[in-house]
């Protein structure tokens, strides 16, 4: 294995990647913490929040991360591991950077999001607001109508990661879509039709 790992340019890319895939900067104690929640329940694994704020520069450290920890990171930012991570144009150009939606951002209540995965899997869902969905049809998918979930950055072609998943009496969880090829999506504003 090469020492690829221990190269900042591709680190600094990464923290982007997870940034935008908790849906916002980390420059915090509070914020660092909620994302080492947010890793566990995705990903099941676990970064402290001082192995965080070192990565991040938010405290001083002479160590590098580990490749284990970077490995989890990149999970969480919809990757197979850091290798494949690694793969990634870190200047921005790739597909996954251009290709994608921040909800926050780009959503607006009542907008209609429809996404596709393999074994013809399809749901169609309503924003509500706050990184928040409901499901108004659902096709081949575990999921059900009435199921709502947050998710605050959706990559085309990439796993998509569902938080507080509610679904019928369970207790909310998180759930991955598009495990093995991704997840397409189509937005659909207030303004459009839906067939």
């Amino acid at each position: 294995m090469n020492n690829d790992y221990q190269d900042t340019e591709k680190v600094a890319a990464l923290r982007r990647a997870v940034e935008q895939r908790l849906g916002r900067g980390v420059s915090a104690p509070s914020e660092f913490h909620r994302l080492s929640e947010a890793i566990g329940q995705s990903t099941g694994k676990v970064i402290s929040t001082s192995t965080l704020m070192r990565i991040w520069g938010y405290v001083s450290s002479t160590s590098r991360p580990s490749i284990t920890t970077l490995n989890a990171l990149a999970v969480y930012a919809g990757y197979r591991d850091f290798a494949s991570f690694d793969d990634v144009d870190v200047t921005g150009s790739a597909d996954v950077v251009s290709s994608h939606i921040n909800v926050d951002r780009d959503l607006t209540p009542r907008d209609h999001l429809l996404l596709r995965w393999s074994g013809n899997h399809v749901i169609l869902t309503r924003y509500i607001g706050n990184g928040q969905f409901v499901v108004e049809r659902s096709e081949h998918s575990k999921l059900a109508v009435g199921d709502t979930f947050t998710c605050h950055l959706i990559i085309n072609d990439q796993p998509l990661y569902l938080d507080d998943l509610v679904h019928g009496s369970m207790p909310p969880r998180c759930y991955m879509c598009g495990k093995n090829h991704g997840v397409r999506y189509e937005i659909f504003h207030t303004d459009a039709e839906v067939d």
